[in-house]
């Protein structure tokens, strides 16, 4: 089975990295992605394990039919639990709406958009400035667009070895985004 995964991967003639010039259309053209500054996500400064230093671009997916489109049947319904448990929260008085008057308005509106899978924010990473070398993403979980994006990171010529399981989780990304079929 993944020997035969490999050889349609390999006939797709697909590069094993992808420019970020070429994510960064693809996300507009494909998901309706907005190109927001980095600066956005000044947090990620803070994170140990991410390298800040790394994003080259960033985009807020915000379009209802696209998301509607990425999103399962079960992220769905995750996502409107959380809407319920938000709602549930706010008339209990346990959660505030967010007000303009905040010092962290913006920021609130938009974990609260995230929460209610309104929202996904997707971080492209490189460390060459050139391919995209990592990805970050914020929001409900979304697999589809998740498995894409780890498509859009790529693999290294030299882990397409038979048995590896770098190249078994990369084949694994690109049946779930489509680019295969089993």
């Amino acid at each position: 089975m993944k020997n035969n995964l490999l050889k349609k991967y390999q006939q797709l003639n697909m590069p094993h990295k992808f420019l970020v010039t070429e994510v960064d259309n693809i996300l507009k053209k494909k998901y309706k992605a907005v190109e927001v500054p980095v600066n956005e996500f000044i947090e990620f400064k803070k994170d140990p394990f991410v390298d800040y230093s790394t994003f080259v671009k960033s985009y807020f997916i915000q379009n209802e039919e696209i998301l509607n489109s990425l999103y399962s049947e079960k992220e769905k319904a995750d996502i409107d639990r959380m809407r319920e448990c938000i709602q549930e929260m706010r008339a209990a008085g346990e959660l505030l709406l967010p007000q303009p008057s905040d010092e962290d308005y913006d920021l609130q509106v938009r974990y609260t958009n995230f929460a209610e899978g309104r929202l996904i924010a997707v971080i492209l990473e490189s460390i060459d400035r050139q391919y995209v070398s990592g990805f970050q993403m914020q929001g409900a979980m979304c697999e589809n667009l998740y498995h894409e994006l780890k498509v859009f990171k790529g693999i290294d010529p030299a882990d397409c070895v038979e048995g590896n399981p770098i190249l078994d989780e990369y084949l694994e990304a690109l049946v779930k985004a489509g680019y295969l079929q089993e």
